[in-house]
């Protein structure tokens, strides 16, 4: 049989939704021992069998939870601890740990999705209590990992949870409150510390392979974990290999057209947006599409002949006739493609001294695959007015390649290589009989090389239009070749005017730490718990992007803009905690913490401190509470990016609102591509923040847990990317002094120095001429030229909400044995203030506010199967809380407030059958009823609802076999 040994220096960490114990006896109900024998510690299975048997269990082993260093006999302590197990992960049906963790009721805020990811395709971020990416603290056994080294929305770094292989998983536990007192920086929404398997005995083999019901996504996952112990010994290593294939939206065809009939889900959309191009040539003295020749169209897959009338009411730009993309989505990945190959294992070895030397090392090497807009669509001259000899008049021409032209689909994906890995080892022993010590040191590196389609610019324009004939009228001038824009090229030709470029990224993180734990002397109450840790360490990355997307030797664009940057730092850190038994019912925790950054801007550092209180009036029921101050160094990213160049399309809302053309600025005139720009901000302070939380557990019966906690968090100098479109909408209220829609707030006061920051960030040419500054009543602003955005300190942001979770275990039936699991968050409040003199924003209502997830598993001989159902609230659509659009042919145009969408339940089911001791067969049904195509009737661009609550896959189906041997 296969088994975990457990050391005398390391026990597991737990910690379960049961009654804590007082430090001299801990007493269990049945369903608290069944629960933690559920999570594979071998040494309670006796317990389990005691409690059932109606008998007292006198002691448990003392342990490390998450959220404290010091060992304890309790389950829970002051701040609640979510633990969740291998095998549970299994049986809900998730494939991948980041498939797991995104469904905790804890992770309340969004994050990219596969379909918008960027250039970031195969990273996966979590994003807990709703405090964004950077602020979760990831650790494996405890110790901290190298940051992602490509920027998160090219902004910040974050922890991938998307590397982590499931063969090496023993547990996951997640502190979901503030953590800066115990381990520093980043652990201001939370810690999540992956265990890994130990000390394990045998060999296991699974197999599995899946499919999804609607075409597309095969998987498969092969993986081998096994592990040898001696007197003086244990070793434990793995290798797993895992893949799926990319989903694209045109295997889903809800997803695969651009262009909806006006009668069905997306009345409002006359036209396609401005990226959805094709084959367009435009007059633009006339200020009109030109029409395509006779049967052009027709000789392009997927690019009918389309008649240009506006969007939302709004005329178009430039009316007329193209031949337009119908199929454009198509290509896009609903869920990124992958192909993983990973290594792990440890070894522990006890010296005759007393003293244990340890190591540890794994590897995770990826390749993946996706593909989303912009890649492989290009404008002739770089988009400007450009004169032709042939006819005598000024265009702007527009294309975008063909599957047919390109030969298939692989010239437009984007390629993603990734390795890292991590290393540590280190020594630990006693002090006497009172304290334990450990001494670690270690390295973990990140690599990404990042393969994506190009457009040649400079190929494209001798192509198309021949060499430069001289400036005619201050416009460039050239040879359109008529026959060649309107004739798709053969494959030899879109080779030449091709490429696929590549940046790569590393990041590093070099850690030495020094821990001791143990017991002072004893209280009339009990022992006082002690811990104290001092750590050092540095970290570094670096951007290399490819050298032909900027600079004077620029060739052509990376999607996404180019990021450059790089910066190393080192810090250092004391920290010290106490477990103080005040009465032989109350206990207090405290800690403390001294944090100090070294980098090439400055050296900075911050002291946070922590305490917490569990009072046990009675053995079945724990009231809690814990306050706890936290922090977070400056991202790397915020502080060392040196440049970063890119285009990007966004509402001009000055423009709109200066001529009364309505809040949604659908109108292409409005909505245009600009310049981009971004640096980092070597002034940043560190974000400071405070975290606490109140609630109780309580063992109701023998077989039913109940807890529920309320929790709050706030940050003062939050850092924050400007968001390009946010930038635009403040620099709207700076210049007309209202916001877009009379019912908005306003979040700037204009003529303040907050307005006079946000209007430099932009750049427009001079009132009333366009881009090319020509005369143009359109833009009495002017046309926005470039936007600069970077990260800057704001004033404030705070959340709070609360947590209730519940257990049952039914008592043995002769159907079987029953047990139920509930957990629910409500997100209460969710504000931002931009600055002190700014109003507070409320973001409650604009964001998911109540997540649940449950589930039922059922057991009898051999059999045993689990349905688990994951709920994320209602979320906005576009048009929420505003009335409805009137549709075309509307006669009744009194105002329907839009409400919010609704709110989905996934569920997942899992049956397993035991052939053998050895062998066992599972089948795995991910979203069982295949929930996938709801649409927002408002959201007209792709894909067309929110992605984190309506995911596009649909129902997935796999089976597994499973083979354990000595």
């Amino acid at each position: 049989m296969n088994q975990s040994k457990q050391s005398n220096f390391e026990q597991p960490a737990f910690a379960q939704r049961a009654v804590g114990a007082r430090p001299r006896r801990a007493r269990r109900h049945a369903l608290t021992a069944a629960m933690l024998a559920a999570l594979y510690l071998p040494g309670l299975a006796a317990a389990q069998e005691a409690a059932a048997a109606g008998e007292e269990v006198k002691s448990i082993d003392k342990i490390t939870v998450t959220g404290s260093r010091i060992k304890r006999a309790e389950i829970e302590g002051p701040a609640p601890v979510t633990v969740i197990s291998s095998d549970q992960i299994k049986r809900e049906g998730f494939a991948t740990v980041y498939e797991a963790l995104s469904t905790l009721t804890e992770v309340t805020g969004s994050v990219q999705a596969d379909v918008n990811k960027g250039p970031t395709p195969n990273a996966s971020p979590l994003n807990l209590r709703n405090l964004g990416p950077g602020r979760t603290l990831l650790l494996i056994d405890g110790r901290r990992v190298a940051d992602y080294p490509l920027p998160y929305e090219g902004r910040g770094n974050f922890a991938n949870f998307n590397n982590i292989p499931m063969s090496a998983v023993e547990r996951i536990e997640v502190l979901a409150s503030g953590g800066s007192a115990i381990y520093g920086s980043d652990a201001m929404a939370g810690v999540i510390n992956i265990i890994m398997k130990k000390n394990f005995n045998g060999d296991e083999v699974r197999i599995k392979g899946g499919t999804t019901s609607r075409g597309g996504g095969d998987s498969f996952d092969l993986s081998w974990t096994g592990g040898r112990t001696g007197e003086k010994w244990s070793a434990t290593y793995g290798v797993q290999w895992s893949g799926r294939e990319t989903i694209f939206a045109g295997q889903r065809g809800f997803l695969a057209s651009d262009l909806e009939p006006a009668a069905t889900v997306k009345p409002l959309v006359n036209d396609p947006w401005p990226w959805v191009w094709g084959v367009e040539l435009i007059d633009s003295a006339a200020k009109r599409r030109v029409t395509p020749p006779a049967g052009a169209c027709d000789r392009f897959e997927d690019l009918p002949l389309h008649n240009f009338l506006g969007n939302e009411g709004n005329p178009p730009e430039f009316p007329g006739y193209s031949c337009t993309q119908a199929r454009g989505n198509a290509l896009w990945s609903l869920r990124n493609g992958s192909n993983n190959l990973s290594a792990f294992g440890n070894f522990s070895y006890d010296l005759d001294n007393g003293m244990q030397l340890w190591a540890s090392g794994s590897v995770w090497d990826s390749e993946g695959e996706s593909r989303q807009d912009e890649a492989l669509r290009f404008e002739l001259n770089r988009g400007g007015a450009f004169y032709d000899q042939n006819t005598g008049r000024s265009y702007q021409a527009r294309r975008a390649f063909t599957v047919p032209e390109a030969g298939g689909r692989d010239p437009f994906l984007f390629y993603t290589n990734e390795r890292s890995w991590d290393l540590a080892g280190g020594v630990r022993g006693r002090f006497g009989e009172r304290f334990n010590w450990d001494v670690t040191i270690g390295r973990t590196e990140y690599e990404v090389d990042f393969s994506f389609p190009a457009v040649v610019q400079s190929a494209v324009d001798e192509y198309f239009l021949g060499p430069q004939l001289g400036t005619n009228a201050g416009l460039p001038a050239y040879r359109l070749d008529m026959n060649r824009f309107w004739n798709p090229m053969d494959i030899g030709t879109f080779q030449k005017l091709t490429t696929h470029g590549h940046s790569r990224a590393k990041s590093w993180m070099n850690q030495a730490q020094f821990s001791l734990s143990g017991e002072l002397f004893d209280l009339p109450a009990g022992p006082v718990g002690f811990a104290a840790v001092l750590e050092a360490g540095s970290q570094g990355y670096r951007l290399n992007p490819d050298p032909l997307t900027y600079g004077p030797n620029k060739q052509y664009d990376q999607p996404g803009g180019t990021n450059l940057g790089g910066g190393d730092r080192k810090r250092y850190a004391a920290g010290v905690e106490f477990k103080l038994p005040l009465f032989s019912t109350l206990d207090l925790t405290t800690a403390g913490r001294f944090d100090r950054y070294d980098d090439d801007s400055r050296k900075e550092s911050n002291f946070t401190w922590n305490a917490g209180l569990e009072w046990r009036p009675i053995d079945s029921l724990l009231v809690r509470g814990a306050y706890n101050t936290t922090f977070r160094a400056p991202d790397m990213h915020y502080l060392f990016a040196t440049s970063g160049t890119g285009t990007q399309e966004d509402a001009d809302v000055a423009t709109c609102i200066a001529r009364g053309l309505g809040p949604n600025c659908g109108s292409q005139a409005l909505y245009y591509r600009h310049n981009i720009s971004r640096t980092g901000n070597l002034q940043l302070d560190s974000e400071t923040g405070k975290s606490w939380s109140a609630g109780l557990v309580w063992d109701a019966t023998d077989n039913l847990s109940f807890s529920a906690d309320y929790w709050r968090m706030t940050i003062d100098n939050q850092v924050r990317d400007f968001n390009i479109a946010d930038i635009l909408e403040l620099e709207s209220q700076c210049i007309n002094g209202k916001p877009r829609r009379p019912e908005d707030r306003m979040q700037v006061n204009p003529g303040s120095s907050t307005c006079a920051s946000i209007q430099s960030r932009v750049t427009r040419s001079a009132p009333g001429t366009n881009a090319a500054g020509v005369a143009d009543p359109n833009y009495p602003l002017g046309q926005v030229l470039s936007v600069s955005s970077g990260p800057i300190n704001i004033a404030y942001r705070e959340v709070a909400g609360v947590d209730v979770s519940a257990r049952y275990k039914l008592p043995a039936t002769r159907w079987g044995d029953f047990s139920f699991q509930l957990n629910y968050t409500n997100q209460l409040k969710n504000n931002e203030q931009r600055d002190p003199g700014a109003p507070m924003q409320e973001n409650r209502d604009n964001d998911v506010r109540t997540f649940a997830r449950a589930s039922a598993s059922w057991s009898r001989g051999p059999w045993n199967a689990t349905l688990f159902a994951n709920r994320v609230g209602h979320v906005n659509g576009d048009n929420y809380n505003r009335c409805a659009p009137i549709l075309p042919g509307q006669t009744d145009t009194s105002c329907r407030m839009v409400g919010k969408l609704k709110a989905p339940v996934f569920f997942n089911l899992t049956a397993g059958y035991q052939l053998t001791e050895q062998a066992r067969v599972n089948l795995y049904i991910d979203n069982l009823f295949d929930e996938a195509d709801y649409k927002d009737p408002y959201k007209m661009f792709f894909a067309y609802a929110n992605e984190r609550v309506f995911p596009r896959v649909g129902r997935e189906i796999s089976a597994e076999f499973v083979y354990k041997f000595d």
